[in-house]
């Protein structure tokens, strides 16, 4: 790298349906693919890939790394460009594990009231996934 040339950069973009988490340039980052986590540094061939619920790491541009609990959802590179988009996400810094707790126990609940009304309604899918969610924000708070 020539000293006019700068670092290479990767334009990171974490969005959810209520909106972006973060958009900025990093050096790399690490998101939780079905088959394993992939990393990506800036001239990746582009890739588009599914993702399962678990831990996104950013490393930034001051060498930091930033990580969130991601939920399940799609990651695609292009141009330096990498877009991360999931149903939902939260700084594992901001996790209030309690809150994840009583999520936890909620969703648990209405996944066995559910269940016990005996038919298939989008209550049992809806509970399944926040009760997903709630493991999966303890878990990544748990490793920091």
């Amino acid at each position: 790298m020539s000293a006019t040339e700068g670092p290479k950069r990767l334009r990171v973009e974490l969005v959810t349906p209520d909106g972006p988490i973060f958009v900025d340039d990093a050096r790399m980052v690490v998101v939780p693919g079905k088959a394993g986590e992939l990393g990506v540094l800036p001239r990746h061939i582009p890739l588009i890939a599914q993702l399962k619920p678990g831990e996104t790491r950013v490393r930034t541009l001051d060498d930091e790394w930033l990580a969130f609990a991601t939920g399940s959802g799609y990651f695609k590179i292009q141009h330096d460009r990498a877009s991360v988009l999931v149903d939902s996400a939260v700084l594992v810094t901001a996790i209030d594990a309690d809150k994840a707790r009583v999520d936890l126990e909620d969703a648990q609940r209405r996944l066995a009231e559910a269940q016990a009304s005996g038919d298939e309604s989008p209550d049992i899918s809806r509970a399944q996934r926040d009760i997903a969610d709630a493991e999966n924000r303890l878990r990544v708070a748990g490793r920091t």
